[in-house]
């Protein structure tokens, strides 16, 4: 009898050091990680909106996304992350005593998220448009077309998402979620239609029909003055940003898509402290990851395209 304490008291004692050593890789990511990716978000993004109302490009459809998505990634993580940093470094819960803070905090994470993914979509899909062969098709890629778009997916999408005000509530052990599990699971399945799963395919899907637009495009043979290389040219290298972004931003949202899938099918599932504390931790860890593809967007914009680099150096 008394070995079977002795050994409860040691697997009790090995748990509880699994759990403080998981809360201190926490404590770290938050007070050192999520600052600076506050720091190089904040620059990034400011570079991209710098590059994005030049004169040159402010009117071009696909770099009106790109700067409605630079926009919306600059204020999802300038408040998004120090809150959270707060919230896992300092143990500071502003939406754990403010009931209004709590729906506030939850429904812009969420909304903003899908917005920064589907202003990325629209990229894709005036990409694919621009490339048709088909004039009628061609002309639906406008600044007209990009400037009801953009405020019609931020409409749709806040709309989408305003249930998070009704059901996020402050629960008795003081922190802000939903009490209804049955809500919780659908809320699960929402996102991951709508934020992990949606655009990432829908980015994929557009950007196949555009280099299949491209390609045949290439086999027609055409006369082109100075102009039109010059614009073809342009046009080149905003449709290599497009696809390389989706891609980078599409990889990213899936790994945090597939860790929503298994938080909605395993909510009804019972789980010891342990698994709960692994379960923060991957949902800090993936959901920073997809973060990032929002906020290094300069990056890849930078290796991509010559006309870009080319714009940042006006700067120097």
């Amino acid at each position: 009898m008394i070995e079977i304490t002795v050994s409860n008291t040691n697997h009790s004692d090995v748990i509880q050091a699994e759990i403080q050593r998981i809360n201190e890789i926490m404590v770290f990511l938050a007070r050192w990680l999520f600052p600076v990716i506050t720091f190089f978000a904040l620059i990034n993004n400011t570079l991209n909106i710098y590059v994005f109302t030049r004169p040159c490009l402010r009117r071009h459809p696909c770099c009106m996304y790109f700067l409605s998505s630079s926009t919306a990634a600059l204020v999802f993580t300038l408040i998004n992350f120090p809150l959270r940093t707060l919230q896992y470094g300092y143990n500071i819960d502003p939406t754990s005593s403010s009931i209004s803070i709590c729906k506030m905090k939850f429904y812009f994470t969420y909304t903003m998220r899908a917005i920064i993914s589907w202003y990325l979509v629209l990229a894709c899909v005036d990409r694919f448009l621009h490339s048709s062969s088909i004039s009628k098709i061609r002309r639906l890629s406008s600044f007209r077309m990009a400037s009801r778009a953009i405020p019609i997916i931020f409409f749709l999408v806040s709309i989408g998402y305003s249930h998070v005000l009704i059901f996020y509530k402050i629960n008795s052990n003081q922190s802000c979620t939903s009490n209804s599990v049955l809500y919780g699971k659908l809320l699960g399945i929402w996102h991951l239609v709508f934020y992990g799963l949606g655009p990432p395919l829908l980015m994929l899907h557009f950007s196949i029909l555009t280099i299949r637009h491209v390609r045949n495009r290439h086999k027609i043979p055409a006369i082109t003055t100075a102009n039109q290389i010059k614009i073809s040219n342009r046009d080149n290298h905003l449709l290599r940003m497009a696809l390389v972004q989706c891609l980078f931003v599409g990889l990213t949202t899936l790994i945090y898509a597939g860790f929503q899938l298994y938080s909605s099918l395993s909510i009804n599932q019972r789980k010891d402290r342990l698994q709960m504390k692994k379960d923060s931790l991957f949902t800090l860890i993936f959901g920073t990851t997809s973060a990032i593809g929002h906020t290094a967007t300069f990056f890849v914009f930078t290796l991509t395209s010559k006309m870009f680099r080319k714009q940042i150096s006006c700067l120097c």
